[in-house]
C-alpha cells in the first residue's frame, strides 16, 4: 500500500481502500461540525461548515478516482446523507425517514456523484482551453474529426474498450460523459 498526496494506492489501482480513507476522515471532521453546530439555527452557517470542512475531503482529487461501482459510490453518499439526516434535525425540516431530497433541496446541495461529474468537466474544459497547462494529458484528448457530415455529433472519439478498468479510465470517463452531455463544455 502506497500513500502519496493524499491518494491510498494498492497494486490493483482499485480506488477502494482510497475511498474508505477519505470516508474515516469525512466521518471524523463530520462528527467535529456536529458537536459544534448542535445549538445553529441557519441553514446558511450549517452548509457553509459542510461545504468548507467535509465536502472538500470527499472531492480531493475526484477527478483520479471518481468511482465507478454502486458500492463506492453509495460509501461516500452515506457521509453527505449523514450530514443532511443531522441539518435536518438541527433546522426542524420535515421529511420522510431516509428521504433528504427536502433538506437537500433547502440548503441548495447537489449530490455528491452530481459534484463529481462537474468536477470532471471543468477540468477538461480548463485542458481544453489552456488553463490547465499539461501538453500530456491534452495529448490523451481524442477530439472526433468527421470526414463527412453524419448523425453522429460525439465531440470525442472514445475507442471501446474490453476491461471496466480502461472503459473508468479518467481521461476517457470524462471524455464519454461529455459526449452525452455536451451541454456542459466551453
Amino acid at each position: 500500500m502506497i500513500v502519496d498526496l493524499g491518494f491510498k494506492f494498492n497494486s490493483s489501482l482499485d480506488p477502494g481502500p482510497h475511498i474508505t480513507m477519505i470516508c474515516c476522515k469525512a466521518y471524523k471532521m463530520l462528527g467535529f461540525l456536529k458537536r459544534l453546530a448542535h445549538d445553529f439555527k441557519l441553514g446558511l452557517s450549517l452548509k457553509i461548515l459542510f461545504c468548507s470542512l467535509v465536502r472538500p475531503i470527499l472531492e480531493y482529487g475526484a477527478v483520479l478516482w471518481n468511482p465507478h461501482t454502486a458500492g463506492h459510490s453509495r460509501q461516500l453518499e452515506m457521509v453527505q446523507r449523514k450530514f443532511l439526516s443531522c441539518a435536518g434535525f438541527i433546522l426542524n425540516i420535515h421529511h420522510q425517514p431516509h428521504d433528504y431530497v427536502p433538506v437537500s433541496e433547502f440548503l441548495n446541495i447537489d449530490t455528491l456523484s452530481n459534484r463529481i461529474i462537474t468536477l470532471g468537466f471543468k477540468f477538461l474544459n480548463g485542458l481544453i482551453s489552456g488553463n490547465i497547462d499539461s501538453p500530456d494529458l491534452l495529448s490523451l484528448i481524442n477530439f472526433r474529426v468527421p470526414q463527412r457530415n453524419s448523425r453522429n455529433n460525439a465531440a470525442f472519439y472514445v475507442p471501446s474498450y474490453t476491461s471496466n478498468y480502461l472503459a473508468n479510465e479518467p481521461i476517457t470517463r470524462i471524455m464519454s460523459l461529455a459526449n452525452v452531455d455536451d451541454s456542459r463544455l466551453c
